[in-house]
């Protein structure tokens, strides 16, 4: 049976439609998630009568007795009317036996069962099928069983978990049109919104220009239920205001909106705050907190002094098991606790920047479900699938501290943020689908983030939200910068301001950005701000190089800063080999060598990998490291491990397995932030005079540099090959023989310049 996330989805021409779920609805909101997941809107979700769920799937538990049952119009539509039709199935040996036969029954013919029946136990296929051999095939609507080796379909009893109960109906809220919205999304609301307070009081406020009514829900402390309800008014510039007498801090709170769809038709929602500081689940409800600000403002590393790890929250804590509870490996305060330890992998790499995977309040349908989170749902709470105690908002504080603890460890943090599309649900989308959502002519969402619902941030709603939810960040947590997914859907010109406005708050804060989208790219004019933007040249450039399947020249080309064509210097590229996304670093090399996940890792493919990483920290820009890249992590091969923490979770047995690379790997982070390191952290080409001196078998590679205002010289000698290399320059001499080696992998380099395979070697010349 065919079932995404729990069910499928079926809209009729007429704006009604049904959720088929794979199992009896428990009244939770898995049939409204299915629908916005199609990219829909839907209301007035109810469970379907037993006598349609029994014409559509061929059975229901009704008044407590099984009926099979076929509605008249399915008879005359198959030329049955006034046949007998007998129900046969693997109980009956799929032979028409008169104990099977249906009878009139409704407004068609069914056969009864009762409930405690041996022969209706568990689960099996069913079909019907008449006297004279005709079969009948299951609704076209209905997911059904396709028997294999034909095209036939049967039904499916299942007495466990579908008993007639899991078809929904609900009516579909028909789109309007985005062209007729020019004056709305060209009028950037002032002010603040959310829940504010003041001396006598607090307030809520919330723009909906084309709302019919709002109204404030504010429940009680503790409870979910039964809302004080409060008429809001709507103000010149159509945002909705309340003022209360009276302070809200903690109360959960929702917002009840009116509207009408694209054809006219009324309808109403309960919505979410796009503003809610904290949020008690991805549903909702939103926590009334004020805003406070935070004076202590930490200065991150300059952008070409950086160092990046990427890591995710749970992905770190994982196998954590001697300093933290399960509890504790869940979220902020695990985290916050193990930076404490002396023996924490993150301080031990080196790394002075860690980016965290998304953070924001993301759609983990519960606590325990590992999310990578790049599907948010709200911009401006911490995920409360990390809080001790989302029910109490516990993640503001907890989230704080986090950020206390990495710049107490010595580092920079920035946030990977989401403001291309959202998760589900899309509460933005319950606001107002055609202001906060790109939409084509025909009025259908578009998809060029591939996730459906792609933010309209051409729109100033949607840019004020943005920039209201980035500013209250840094003010509030003291975070460092922020990397943005899919880039080229926010756009050059928000962006740039992002820019700015995040200057005066923060003037070293740190810019990333994702240039790409499944639309296209962002413009050389991004080369006039001070982004910088994940490389794709760097990561599949230097693969390449080190699996022999392209030249030195990509090499010299990285090292002088020049891979990125549109760059105006070499920190507007944040250079990689592996991220969250696509493969490991190391899966990436299987299609050269085959091996078995269980045994160790074959030192050819340890090898290449050490190198890649190495040439990374070497090359002028932004270097970036997936967390567990240094000591060699893998996925087993699987390329998209979104829903796999089982092979995200960094196993920290691998560093002792790959201690020499792991050593390595750190003592080269710790190099390139040194005085030994500043040509890779600079780009003032006139002070340096570097020569790439290339060998003629294309893997191996010798890099020599020196300053005019230093004494010292450089040289790195590198063989990714698998065969010894000579190097015969005379300068290659000079530093074997006056030379001293500041770090070297593998076998290195003789005295006679003989470079053994897979070998490195930064030599220094006081």
């Amino acid at each position: 049976m065919v079932y995404e996330r729990g069910g499928k989805v079926w809209v009729n021409e007429d704006g009604s439609g049904r959720v088929f779920l794979e199992k009896d609805w428990a009244g939770d909101r898995i049939p409204q998630d299915l629908v916005e997941e199609a990219g829909m809107m839907g209301v007035d979700f109810c469970l379907s009568s037993p006598w349609e769920r029994a014409e559509l799937g061929g059975y229901a538990l009704i008044d407590g007795v099984w009926v099979f049952y076929l509605a008249d119009k399915t008879l005359k539509f198959h030329g049955l009317e006034n046949k007998q039709v007998y129900l046969v199935c693997e109980m009956n040996g799929w032979r028409i036996h008169p104990d099977w036969l249906l009878k009139p029954l409704g407004d068609g013919l069914g056969v009864k069962f009762p409930i405690s029946s041996p022969q209706l136990k568990g689960c099996f296929e069913f079909k019907f099928i008449s006297a004279c051999g005709s079969w009948i095939e299951p609704h076209a609507e209905f997911p059904s069983v396709v028997v294999k080796g034909s095209e036939s379909r049967n039904y499916f009893f299942d007495s466990t978990i579908r008993t007639g109960r899991d078809v929904v109906a609900f009516r579909i809220v028909q789109p309007g049109r985005a062209t007729a919205l020019h004056e709305l999304a060209s009028f950037r609301p002032q002010g603040d919104f959310g829940y504010s307070e003041n001396a006598g009081g607090c307030s809520f406020r919330i723009h909906a220009p084309r709302a019919i009514s709002m109204k404030l829900l504010l429940y009680e402390a503790g409870s979910l239920s039964d809302p004080s309800i409060y008429e809001m008014r709507q103000e010149m510039d159509d945002s909705w205001i309340i003022e209360l007498d009276k302070k809200a801090e903690g109360i959960p709170y929702r917002f009840a909106i009116s509207c009408e769809d694209g054809v006219g038709t009324l309808y109403n929602m309960e919505i979410v705050d796009p503003y809610a500081r904290a949020m008690i689940s991805r549903t909702g409800p939103g926590l009334a907190i004020a805003e406070n600000k935070r004076v202590q403002i930490y200065n991150p590393p300059p952008l070409a002094d950086c160092v990046v790890v990427e890591v995710h929250v749970r992905d770190l804590l994982a196998n954590i098991t001697d300093v933290l509870s399960s509890s504790e490996r869940m979220g902020f305060k695990g985290l916050s606790k193990w930076l404490q330890s002396e023996d924490c992998y993150l301080r031990e790499l080196g790394a002075n920047v860690v980016e965290l995977q998304p953070v924001q309040e993301f759609d983990a349908r519960d606590k325990e479900e590992y999310h990578w989170g790049y599907m948010p749902v709200n911009f401006f709470s911490p995920a409360s699938a990390y809080s001790s105690d989302a029910e109490n908002g516990s993640g503001i504080e907890e989230f704080s501290e986090l950020v206390d603890a990495f710049h107490g460890a010595g580092m920079a943090v920035v946030i990977d943020v989401v403001y291309n599309h959202m998760g589900i649900p899309p509460h933005l989308m319950h606001l107002d689908r055609e202001l906060y959502f790109m939409t084509d002519d025909d009025g259908r969402l578009t998809n060029h983030s591939g996730c459906g619902n792609d933010l309209r941030c051409d729109s100033e709603p949607v840019r004020k939200l943005v920039l209201d939810s980035l500013v209250y960040w840094v003010e509030k947590f003291d975070v460092d910068g922020f990397r943005f997914d899919l880039g080229e859907l926010i756009g050059e010109e928000l962006l740039s301001e992002i820019e700015r406005e995040l200057k005066k708050i923060k003037p070293g804060i740190l810019l990333f950005a994702e240039p790409w989208s499944f639309r296209g790219r962002l413009p050389k004019g991004m080369n006039r701000t001070s982004y910088a933007l994940w490389s794709d040249a760097c990561r599949e450039g230097l693969l390449q190089f080190v699996k022999g399947e392209q030249g030195c020249s990509v090499v010299e080309d990285l090292f002088l800063g020049n891979l990125d064509a549109n760059n105006l210097h070499p920190c507007q590229s944040v250079n990689y080999l592996e991220s969250h996304d696509d493969y490991s670093l190391v899966d990436r090399f299987r299609d050269l060598l085959h091996w078995d996940d269980d045994q160790p890792l074959p030192q050819e493919v340890a090898g290449l990998a050490t190198l890649a990483t190495a040439m990374l920290l070497l090359a002028p820009g932004v270097p970036m490291l997936s967390a567990g890249q240094d000591f060699l992590r893998h996925k087993r091969g699987v390329r998209n491990t979104y829903l796999r923490g089982d092979l995200n979770a960094l196993d920290y047995s691998l560093i002792e397995k790959h201690r020499t690379e792991a050593d390595f790997i750190q003592a080269m982070i710790r190099l390139r932030l040194s005085e030994n390191g500043l040509r890779m952290r600079t780009s003032m080409s006139d002070e340096w005079e570097v020569r790439f001196l290339a060998d003629s078998g294309n893997r191996a590679f010798g890099f020599r540099w020196h300053s005019s205002k230093q004494k010292s010289a450089h040289l790195v000698l590198v063989n990714s090959g698998m065969k010894e290399v000579e190097f015969s320059h005379p300068e290659v001499g000079e530093f074997l023989e006056n030379g001293k080696s500041l770090a070297s992998y593998g076998d290195g380099v003789n005295k006679t310049g003989k470079l053994s395979p897979l070998s490195f070697n930064w030599l220094l010349i006081p």
